[in-house]
Formats: C-alpha cells, structure tokens, sequence
C-alpha cells in the first residue's frame, strides 16, 4: 500500500482548495437559482406546474445539503493537512491508502472504517427515508 508523506501536501492541497472553489459556485450558484423567478400575476399555473416546481425545490435542497456536507469534509481535510495530521484515518489513525486519498482527497477515513461507518449507518431503523 502507497501511503501519503507531507511531501505531497501541495498536491493534496491544490486538489481541495480547487474543489473547494467548486462547491462554493454550485452553492451560490443555486441560492441565486432559487430566487430568480417569482411568479406574477400574469403566470398561469396549474397543479402540476406547481408540484414540478416543488419537486424541483426539494431536489435542489437535497442537493444543496450534500454540497455542504462535502464543504465541511474538504475545509476538515484542509485543517488536517495544516495540523500534519492528513493521510491517517481520523477512527483508526492507520494510514489511509494513497489510491483512496487520490480519488476522495477530502475522506477522512480508510475503507475498513467507512465499510464498518456505512454499515452501521445501514443497520440503523429509520435511516435510507423510512419513517
């Protein structure tokens, strides 16, 4: 297993400050989305209109929120590169693969700890929409 040394933090930093860049215009971007049109008195709409629109709104907040969430584990992974502290599984503290930290830089756990992190989010009742 190839592991990360801090001699790759430039690397690692320019790939999440970049998709740092890139989160934040999608979530400006679909605040300026979500207030573009109003309505006028001049708009005709009928129920289905209306529950495409909210459909619409409801994917856009989904969206939104993964976005966000993604923000956070990008800013976090940005801190741990700052505290030397990138690169080792913030469950475990093993090293995380370097192929798995090329392909999600902001992870911030190895794949035996998120298997077992997803796995028990699965087990859960309530989770996955059931109510």
């Amino acid at each position: 297993m190839q592991q990360y040394d801090s001699t790759m933090a430039p690397r690692f930093l320019e790939l999440l400050k970049k998709r740092e860049g890139e989160l934040r215009a999608l979530l400006q971007s679909g605040r300026n989305e979500g207030s573009n049109h109003e309505p006028d008195s001049h708009d005709v709409t009928d129920f289905k209109d209306m529950a495409t629109g909210e459909v619409q709104a409801q994917l856009a907040g989904v969206q939104a929120e993964r976005h966000t969430a993604e923000l956070e584990q990008v800013l976090a992974a940005e801190r741990r590169i700052a505290e030397k502290s990138y690169g080792d599984c913030t469950v475990c503290g093993e090293p995380i693969d370097l192929r798995r930290l090329l392909a999600l830089p902001a992870t911030p756990t190895c794949a035996s700890c998120q298997e077992a992190l997803e796995h028990r989010q699965a087990a859960r009742p309530g989770v996955h929409g059931a109510h």
